[in-house]
């Protein structure tokens, strides 16, 4: 689908570690505490030590099946896109409609995320500069994520889907009620987090405000601008919150 944010494909590389590793697992280091405790076991009883070979064990052949099944699908997508769109453009508009103006953020309409006001103020002469700034801020997480956590690529999806939800042009609410959903999955470490009271009620607060708050500041004009700002600040300070916290 073409307007897909550039931002949530980076889940390319989740899907790379899942089909590589498998689903979430103990890191490497545990596997290899349990085989020599294992082997002990085995030694004290048989005389002989059983190998633990194949755990932790990154495999190559899904990655390269995943990745010619991408390159048929977007050659097939692409190719349907010209033929339909050959009379208003072609691809070069269709990316220029879409990923241009996603990454341009020329659009400077109030929504959930903080991108439009820090735009609408910054002079005109450092807007590429901050663009830059901004667009590659995503990306420079990626790589630190993919090494800490690729052994767990269930949960550094769930990290990737906060970090977009935070820090993309035009957030929606769909984008926090995503990661949100995800939390379920990931038990142990919601037990084990501190301030989930602040953070709870900080989401049900900001939840229940922001029909207020739009409605007063769009329709009615009668709330300051800040006030609706802070209000979406304080969601962005939650979602930071919360993947620090789980990451710890």
């Amino acid at each position: 689908m073409p307007f897909i944010c550039i931002a949530d494909q980076l889940l390319v590389f989740q899907v790379a570690l899942l089909l590589g590793y498998g689903p979430d697992t103990p890191p490497t280091k545990v596997f290899l505490q349990k085989g020599l405790s294992a082997n002990k076991i085995d030694m004290s009883d048989n005389g002989k030590g059983t190998s633990q070979k194949g755990f932790g064990q990154f495999s190559w052949k899904p990655i390269l099946h995943f990745i010619l099944w991408v390159f048929i699908w977007s050659c097939y997508v692409l190719s349907l896109n010209s033929i339909i769109l050959n009379k208003v453009g072609g691809l070069q508009e269709m990316f220029e409609k879409t990923y241009g103006f996603i990454l341009t953020v020329k659009d400077l309409s109030p929504n959930i995320g903080v991108l439009w006001y820090f735009f609408a103020e910054v002079f005109d002469f450092f807007r590429s500069f901050f663009l830059i700034v901004f667009n590659m801020n995503i990306i420079f997480m990626v790589l630190p994520l993919a090494i800490r956590l690729k052994h767990r690529p269930c949960f550094l999806a769930f990290v990737y889907t906060a970090i977009v939800a935070m820090l993309k042009s035009y957030p929606s609410a769909g984008d926090s009620a995503l990661y949100l959903g995800l939390l379920g999955l990931f038990a142990n470490e919601l037990a084990e987090m501190q301030f989930t009271f602040f953070l709870f009620f900080g989401y049900i607060g900001v939840s229940l405000l922001s029909p207020v708050m739009h409605n007063l500041w769009i329709w009615r004009v009668s709330l300051s601008l800040y006030l609706y700002l802070y209000l979406y600040l304080s969601l962005s300070l939650s979602t930071h919150t919360c993947c620090v916290l789980l990451l710890t």
